[in-house]
């Protein structure tokens, strides 16, 4: 129960601060994400590829938020793609989840949940931004649209697992314990630091 009510918490808080803040709000908070990350992470103290590519694509995601900043709607829908993943592959997976596909990094993890997150943050994501955000992604025609889609929710997946392979190696459950039910900062916006700057190198090369 606790996991739900931070969740959703969370989840208004962080749809308020994308929304509403204002531009030095809004950096203020990158900064204050970007220091708790960073934090949460030389904790872990791994020394692996892994580990050291987690610092790279947390730079990068932070970076593109920050030159993203005047276009809320495009980060919302960026934020959206992992958040509507993770929940469904999550739903899916509990439903008719039988084959795992990386038993040693994330237990819970099945083929079934992955196929049915990512297909319906397709799907959810689209309708979204042709019948609520409308925004510069209108622009791409249906199945350029769909790939962005497609490729950044499949992102999110590989962000989930890079940082639980890092905890894997340190052995640990949570990169911290700041959110009540969930863990630390990084075990919330883990599949991010992959699915954003996909998502936006996408927009950019499909211009």
């Amino acid at each position: 129960m606790i996991r739900w009510i931070s969740g959703i918490a969370l989840g208004f808080l962080f749809l308020t601060y994308i929304l509403l803040s204002s531009s030095l709000l809004f950096n203020f908070g990158l900064i204050i994400i970007l220091s708790i990350s960073l934090y949460e992470l030389i904790k872990l103290r791994v020394l692996s590829f892994q580990y050291f590519l987690s610092y790279f694509f947390l730079g990068i995601a932070v970076l593109c938020l920050y030159f993203y900043e005047l276009e809320r709607s495009l980060i919302l829908v960026a934020v959206l793609i992992s958040v509507i993943t993770d929940a469904f592959a999550f739903f899916t997976g509990k439903a008719f989840g039988r084959k795992k596909i990386f038993p040693n990094i994330s237990p819970n993890k099945t083929l079934e949940g992955t196929i049915g997150g990512v297909v319906l943050s397709v799907v959810i994501n689209s309708l979204l931004i042709i019948l609520i955000i409308q925004n510069s992604l209108m622009a791409f025609n249906t199945l350029t649209l769909v790939f962005v889609l497609f490729i950044s929710s499949l992102a999110s997946v590989f962000g989930d697992l890079l940082i639980s392979s890092i905890k894997r190696q340190a052995d640990l459950k949570d990169t911290g314990s700041l959110i009540p039910g969930h863990g630390g900062l990084l075990d919330r916006i883990d599949s991010h630091l992959l699915s954003i700057p996909v998502f936006f190198a996408l927009l950019e090369a499909l211009k």
